[in-house]
């Protein structure tokens, strides 16, 4: 009898056990970023109804709400009535308040990623000399700064009483599709950081009882510095409605950097914040290319004795959740009709969240059958094919054998430009990375073949399964080649070796042939992303010369006599 009670207690414990791990995350926020200057997105992650089926807690969305304040509640007549200016800021008010009342419906909360600061033109022109600092940049140091985001906030709640809060952004401003506003970042440093976020936690989460998310995100100062992370926001008071947003990587979200060494610190409560575009970086889920793992449980290319993810915050009870951005995140393109590869990273992910006591494995597994319908024999061949997607991408794009300055953001978006190899070639490194590029090429053979072996449930995700590995089989060997001329640039360079014609000519047979073959597959079918560029005559938003600069020269010196 004391046996049949002792499997009992431990029965109950197990279920109790299992529950508080199943409840252990209680925000699961999702956003569709909108790449700035261009058109939406048209995809069911920007609907509410849709996102409250899959049990996310919040919509971020990007859709400017502060744009749609007039600040008559602070200052009548600023924005001075019948003007051009009022009628853009009362039609975005109204979209708005429409896309709330759609949100409402479907008991989904609602929070606007707001630039922090931004405010309509005539705003700035009546009080801006009052907001600036010694170096006419905004800062929330002066006190009329403090009056205005006081006022934004006043009016933005009074407008959209139905808001569940904000996300706040000061690391970068974007005012693309806001011909009327102006702004920037009104903090510089821990002391800025800690007067804005108390004067949030007091006007937002205290005086309305609204959620505030603030991201950290700030090019490597306390986004990634415990030091200054810490003196930022040891002082600030916890609150239920305060959380502090982390992205997961100690930099952007790039491949090759630690796990984030803020993440866990400090009393206020945290999210973790996921890219499922990867910062733009790895085709923006054009092809396969499976990264939820190294997200949960540490990436491949970390050292075993550090290597961690954001299983590791379990045991911190004020890690609360994570954000998942599913859309956006970079700019341009590619572009694409099908979700499959982002739908399962998502799943995944999202999978986590509300069931973090399973296994990655166990994760997955239950993605695919969610999402594909896949289970048995194809299941696990699926399971093998995306494992091999992850070194697969970080060998044919990146590199851990050597410095190669510029490797996160050489082939960020849609753009293809130069690498710099020369101090890989001075390290002794050169042959090793290059046999690397040569093996990811070889890994992506491997996966056009094995995915050719695998049935999905869905003809269409069938066929773009493999007409997007076959896209990025093409894209690797395109990577390889460029990789290859840059090191024999570098050797030009370093060795006094001046470039052959002979070798310039076979360079761009060999280039203009892979190309060839990427654009006959463009042509063979519907689904198939667009390709990258080599050249743009708009910003590209990365600070390498595209490679069409070095085509260029190869082409002259083939063609010289």
């Amino acid at each position: 009898m004391n046996a049949i009670k002792a499997i009992a207690v431990v029965a109950v414990c197990a279920a109790l056990l299992s529950l508080s791990a199943e409840q252990r995350f209680d925000v699961l926020l999702n956003m569709v970023h909108d790449n700035p200057g261009e058109a939406p997105w048209i995809t069911d992650y920007k609907n509410p109804a849709a996102l409250k089926r899959l049990g996310y807690t919040g919509e971020v969305v990007k859709m400017e709400p502060q744009c749609g304040l007039t600040f008559d509640r602070y200052a009548p007549g600023v924005v001075r009535q019948q003007s051009e200016e009022r009628i853009w800021i009362e039609r975005k008010a109204a979209e708005f308040r429409k896309f709330l009342a759609i949100a409402k419906k479907s008991g989904m909360p609602v929070y606007p990623h707001l630039d922090m600061l931004v405010v309509p033109k005539s705003v700035m022109d009546a009080f801006g000399g009052e907001m600036k600092g010694g170096r006419g940049l905004l800062t929330i140091a002066k006190p009329r700064t403090q009056e205005i985001v006081r006022a934004q906030l006043d009016e933005l709640f009074w407008r959209y009483p139905d808001l569940g809060g904000i996300v706040v952004r000061f690391g970068e401003t974007y005012l693309h599709d806001t011909p009327h506003h102006v702004g920037g970042r009104p903090v510089h440093n821990p002391a800025d950081h800690e007067k804005l976020i108390n004067l949030l936690r007091e006007e937002v989460c205290v005086k309305r009882g609204k959620k505030v998310f603030y991201r950290t995100w700030d090019f490597g100062q306390l986004h990634t510095q415990p030091k200054l992370y810490r003196a930022a926001f040891d002082r600030v008071e916890p609150h239920t409605n305060l959380y502090i947003s982390v992205k997961h990587t100690n930099y952007d979200f790039c491949r090759g950097k630690p796990f984030n060494t803020t993440l866990g610190l400090g009393r206020v409560q945290q999210i973790v914040e996921v890219s499922v575009n990867q910062g733009g970086l790895y085709g923006k889920n054009a092809y396969p290319y499976y990264f939820a793992k190294g997200v949960i449980d540490g990436f491949n290319d970390m050292p075993e004795a550090t290597r961690r993810g954001v299983r590791s915050l379990l045991g911190d009870e004020k890690v609360r959740g994570l954000w998942l951005w599913t859309w956006g995140d970079g700019w341009k393109g590619p572009y694409f009709d099908n979700e499959m590869w982002m739908n399962l990273n998502e799943a995944v992910l999202r999978g986590f969240t509300h069931h973090p006591e399973k296994s990655e494995e166990e994760l997955f597994f239950a993605a695919v059958k969610e999402r594909f319908g896949l289970s048995g024999g194809d299941a696990r061949k699926f399971r093998q094919f995306c494992l091999l997607t992850e070194d697969a991408v970080y060998k044919g794009q990146h590199t851990s054998l050597a410095h190669v300055p510029n490797q996160e953001w050489w082939c960020r978006d849609h753009f293809f430009c130069s690498v710099d190899l020369v101090p890989t070639l001075k390290a002794g490194r050169l042959k090793a990375v290059l046999d690397e590029k040569r093996e990811a090429v070889g890994i992506w053979r491997e996966l056009e073949r094995r995915i050719g072996e695998i049935h999905f449930r869905d003809s269409a995700d069938e066929e773009f399964a493999r007409v997007s590995t076959t896209y990025g089989r093409i894209k690797y060997e395109l990577s390889e080649i460029i990789w290859r001329i840059c090191g024999r640039l570098a050797e030009e360079r370093v060795e006094k070796r001046p470039l052959t014609k002979e070798e310039a000519t076979a360079f761009l047979a060999e280039f203009d042939g892979k190309w060839g073959e990427w654009e006959a597959l463009k042509a063979s079918s519907p689904h198939c992303p667009t390709l990258y560029q080599i050249r743009c005559s708009v910003q590209h938003y990365v600070s390498a010369p595209l490679f069409g600069t070095v085509i260029d020269r190869l082409r002259k010196i083939s063609t010289d006599k």
